[in-house]
């Protein structure tokens, strides 16, 4: 028998895998799952993660676990934004939650289809000749121009605002289902409908029959853009309103006994000083308020007239507001303090009285509350019917009735000047705002003919002195047109004596935030009227007769009932139709011909604040919603309006309950610089645009011509192509954001939504890959067999399962997400898949079945945690998996979903000894990555897998003991994703012999934080693995021996 060399023993040994083809004795990840879910496929996914997830659980599961979300109505007026995205997903996110749990959910998607926001998009239709309800943009001018109605009837107008209404739903309908919002589509609840109607009229008959309801002449919030009152929920705020305020003497015609008895006091040239933001409300003036506690003050000013002659006139101002006042004197005049000080107690003596030369009246001294000495002059001049606070004080003191001359474009009457013909002439017709006040403070400044005989003797201006001023005003919600204070006649809900049960039933309320209870709380304490009546067309009516004789309303309870079912027989568009003396809507006990029906309709938020009552009734005296999710700008809208109709009808002897148990309050969306959102600012994103990824950067185009091209290049005819993720990337951009505050969205944030969704779509493609033949049913033989990696990871899944429930109970959704995206990058991709690859691609069988067993866990695991704010992406996963991995599963959303068994068998005493030792291995890890890292710079070393390791452990250390264990059952290696780990107890790595360890030709060293364990990093000892490429073969080109063996195991599987 022939020698043969060394090297020609290796050639043969080589020679034997020579023709073997290594990547088909791999077990590569084999999955289909695509790059992208294309259009048709998300269609499909839609269908399963909504509308028949939604079918099955009303039909599957108890009504007895019913959880109720019921839908603050959207405005049907327009198409969608990311207002409407946030809203509409966090829903969608509570119900899938509550889903996942085991409940029943109902939600009853619902369209708020009345009001000022409709009927002004509908008259604007008609203005511009469109009749394509998404082509209408929000156009406050426009809206503007056509509140006057374009010369339509009450039923023409009608008509078009239902046809708006009507085609708006169906677009933001689709919207919100391609989002993949769950719920009753095909049977959504509008307040247009005549069924819903009939319900609310019910609510206000019943509170009329409580007392809750009268008509009052009383000042509102009135928008001469709009023609119409408006409840505070209407209104937004100017924060730069521009107007001219003025300081106006108003002369006594009767002074108060403490001024009458001092002598320097001129009975004829003394004057009360006011300050006034609004001069054009000074031709309704009726009185003027002090405080009691307030220290008023006489200053004598004198005027230089020429040479030898000066004027002289006295005002009466707060002591604290006199540095103020004489800031604005002229140039030609002087000052003095006079007299004695007197209190506002003294000047209010019942007595005392300034003139009103507009209505030729006296207007009394009255002391108010509200008057302060921190602005103004402490003296305030008040009309009853442009002030809220103005009417209270009036009224209390039998000073009225209010007088309000402007009508309901913003325009003085001929009320403004009865004491002369000629200047009402004048003045009537103007707008208020703008030349109203110009020509209130020329006639002041020339008022000589029309004070009475004895007052103001100096004969000077009237206005002491004009300024520029920028401030905070309220703007009609629709035309942005400011808003003016106007005494009207209407209707009123009695808010005042709703306060005290409303404010009873949110002791029973849980408030996400808990900051919106006081914030709710507040509105509700601020709040004693609400004007529940509309000067216009669109909306349900007011069930009110007049008298063609005295005016008077009938709202009896007969009348009413009859009302309502003449609707419940004709629909509302009758009330406007039929004909004024139609006898069919009169009560018997109504003579025919002495009635004429109202014309006025019902506030839009009495609509919405009724929607409760298309929710079915509940037992066990649970509220008869489980949540209400809302703007923050609801609480003094819906929230409040729904919390006032629905205690109102309740029986007052019991508790009173709010219609929710929970109250969720969500932010504004606002852009990259805190902005909200507006069309004005050019900063609105669409939801479209955030689904199809259009706001991210184009995609890269292929290469042409050796060079790669950018989708926008010049030279490329193409498009620019963007990555689009699919409905899943809003709904994970909505799941990521703290909702309790508000939200921004803007490129940056997208673009970490984006790569965060990518990462998950990787994350199941690899993990369906490895799972693809995957046999679980002897998956409990298997657990005991668990690596530190797989106990280690199980044991993090628990955990973060944990808290992201948690989070999720509490609505918290933003918490959960990070949580799970912590994971998935930390302990998946960065731990364990790192670690587990070499098993699943080249392992034993038994090894990969067991690995199996923990990536299944964490797959499943994973769909569950996902599946509301991914529910697109579980079904895509499910579609993609092995008839052998679905059987072994229930669905995220429908089965059973106790955590698994392996996961919680982890006792609480293996739970801590499981956190010592991840946080001793993490220690380790991190100084040997460090360490290769540095051999990596200086070029010794590429791959991980090409060195080898060694621990040396202080021989005092008494916590290494985790390091010892991986070291005897051989998994450091695997741990560290490298070739090989050496342990050495007690000795120091520079003090190793030649004979311990040859001479490595580099070496790097590291001490870590793990209790002093030095980390050597240095070359491999062994020749690379042609198949599992880690250095522990025994000859080049050749296999090492753990390889061999798989490849017999899988040659005898063969066989």
């Amino acid at each position: 028998m022939p020698v043969l060399r060394p090297t020609a023993i290796l050639r043969a040994a080589s020679s034997r895998w020579k023709d073997v083809n290594w990547p088909s004795t791999l077990n590569l990840p084999k999955s289909a799952f695509p790059a992208r879910a294309s259009a048709a496929d998300l269609q499909k996914y839609r269908q399963r993660c909504a509308d028949d997830l939604y079918a099955w659980q009303r039909a599957n599961r108890s009504k007895d676990n019913d959880f109720v979300l019921h839908d603050g109505p959207p405005y049907a007026n327009g198409a969608v934004h990311v207002g409407h995205a946030l809203n509409k997903v966090l829903k969608d996110l509570i119900l899938r939650w509550e889903l996942a749990k085991g409940r029943r959910v109902h939600y009853r998607p619902g369209w708020d289809c009345h009001g000022l926001p409709i009927e002004l998009k509908a008259l604007q239709q008609a203005r511009t000749q469109d009749d394509i309800a998404q082509t209408l943009e929000d156009a406050p001018k426009q809206e503007a121009a056509a509140a006057s109605g374009m010369g339509l009837t009450s039923a023409e107008i009608r008509r078009r605002a239902r046809k708006l209404a009507t085609d708006t739903i169906e677009i933001q309908k689709q919207s919100f289902r391609e989002w993949g919002v769950m719920g009753e589509w095909d049977e959504p609840y509008k307040t247009m409908d005549k069924d819903f109607e009939v319900r609310q009229l019910g609510v206000f008959r019943e509170m009329v029959k409580r007392g809750l309801i009268s008509r009052h002449h009383r000042p509102v919030y009135w928008s001469p853009s709009s023609r119409t009152a408006l409840a505070e929920a209407e209104l937004e705020y100017d924060d730069n309103h521009k107007c001219t305020a003025a300081f106006v003497k108003m002369p006594f015609v009767r002074l108060p006994n403490a001024l009458a008895e001092q002598i320097v006091v001129k009975h004829g040239a003394i004057s009360a000083l006011i300050w006034t933001t609004t001069p054009w409300t000074l031709p309704a003036n009726m009185a003027i308020a002090v405080k009691n506690d307030i220290k008023y003050a006489i200053i004598e000013v004198k005027t230089l007239v020429s040479n030898e002659s000066a004027t002289t006139e006295q005002f009466l101002v707060a002591e604290d507001r006199i540095e103020h006042v004489l800031s604005y004197l002229a140039a030609n005049t002087t000052a003095k303090i006079i007299g004695n000080s007197i209190s506002g107690s003294e000047l209010a003596d019942g007595h005392a009285a300034c003139f009103n030369l507009f209505q030729g009246t006296e207007s009394p001294i009255l002391s108010a509350d509200f008057v302060t000495a921190t602005s103004g002059t402490g003296l305030v001049h008040m009309a009853p019917g442009h002030g809220m606070e103005d009417y209270q004080v009036c009224q209390a003191k039998n000073v009225g009735p209010a007088l309000a001359p402007v009508d309901d474009e913003g325009k003085y009457t001929a009320d403004v000047f009865p004491a002369d013909v000629e200047q009402t002439r004048a003045l009537a017709g103007l707008d208020v705002q703008t030349e109203g006040v110009s020509a209130v403070l020329d006639l002041l400044a020339d008022s000589t003919n029309y004070l009475p005989s004895g007052t103001h003797t100096s004969q000077t201006s009237l206005v002491f002195a004009t300024h520029p001023l920028t401030h905070k005003n309220p703007i009609d919600w629709r035309t942005k047109q400011p808003v003016i204070v106007r005494a009207t006649a209407q209707w009123f809900a009695d808010a005042s004596a709703l306060q005290q049960p409303a404010l009873t039933s949110l002791e029973s309320v849980k408030f996400i935030p808990e900051s919106a209870k006081n914030r709710l709380s507040a509105f509700l304490v601020g709040r004693s009227q609400w004007c529940i009546s509309r000067q216009r067309a669109w909306g349900v009516p007011i069930p009110a007769l007049y008298s063609k004789d005295t005016g008077e309303a009938c709202i009896s309870d007969e009348s009413i009932e009859h009302i309502i079912s003449v609707l419940d027989e004709r629909g509302t568009d009758a009330w406007f139709e039929d004909a004024e003396d139609d006898p069919v809507w009169l009560h018997s006990s109504l003579e025919p011909g002495k009635w004429v029906r109202g014309r006025d309709t019902m506030d839009v938020w009495f609509d919405s604040g009724t929607t409760w009552t298309s929710l079915p009734a509940r037992n066990n005296d649970q509220p008869i919603s489980d949540v209400y999710v809302e703007g923050t700008d609801q609480h003094r809208g819906w929230f409040q309006s729904s919390l006032l109709t629905h205690v109102a009808v309740q029986d007052a002897a019991e508790k009173p309950t709010a219609p929710y148990a929970k109250l969720i309050t969500h932010g504004f969306t606002l852009d990259a610089e805190g902005r909200k959102m507006s069309k004005s600012i050019g900063n609105v994103i669409a939801p479209e645009q955030i689904i199809d990824g259009s706001l991210l950067p184009p995609l890269k185009a292929k290469k042409k011509g050796g060079r790669k091209l950018t989708a926008t290049s010049e030279s490329s005819d193409e498009k620019p192509k963007y990555d689009s993720l699919g409905p899943d990337v809003l709904r994970l951009w909505v799941a990521s954001s703290d909702y309790t505050r508000d939200v921004t969205i803007a490129v940056p944030v997208l673009q970490e939504v984006h790569n965060m969704l990518q990462k998950y779509r990787v994350t199941f493609k690899w993990l369906l890959g490895v799972l693809a033949d995957h046999q679980p049913d002897a998956s409990h033989v298997r657990m005991n067999a668990f690596t530190f990696a797989d106990s280690a990871v199980l044991h993090r899944l628990a955990k973060v399962s944990e808290t992201v429930e948690q989070a999720f109970g509490d609505y918290a959704f933003h918490k959960g997400m990070k949580e799970l995206s912590t994971f998935v990058y930390g302990d998946l991709s960065s731990f364990y898949f790192e670690v587990c690859k070499d098993t699943m691609y080249t392992g034993r069988a038994e090894d990969r079945a067991r690995t199996q067993d923990v990536l299944m866990q964490i797959t499943q695991r994973l769909l569950r945690l996902l599946g509301p704010a991914l529910p697109h992406l579980v079904e895509e996963v499910l579609e993609c998996m092995s008839p052998n991995m679905l059987e072994s599963m229930d669905h995220p959303a429908k089965g059973p979903h106790a955590a698994s068994k392996t996961i919680h068998e982890i006792s609480s005493p293996e739970s801590e000894r499981l956190e010592e030792a991840l946080a001793e291995f993490r220690d380790l890890s991190i100084a040997v990555q460090a360490t290769q890292e540095r051999a990596r710079r200086d070029g010794k070393m590429k791959s991980g897998l090409a060195c080898k390791v060694e621990l040396y452990i202080p021989i005092e250390s008494d916590g290494t003991w985790h390091v010892l264990d991986w070291h005897r059952r051989g998994e450091l290696a695997d741990l560290f994703v490298v070739s090989q780990v050496d342990v050495v107890r007690g000795t120091d790595s520079a003090h190793q012999t030649e004979t311990e360890r040859p001479s490595a030709a580099w070496l790097y060293e590291q001490t870590s934080d793990a209790k002093g364990i030095k980390v050597v990093v240095l070359p491999p000892e062994g020749e690379k693995c042609i198949r599992c490429w880690k250095y522990i073969a025994d000859e080049k080109d050749a296999p090492c021996k753990r390889c061999q063996e798989v490849l017999a195991e899988k040659q005898q599987v063969a066989a």
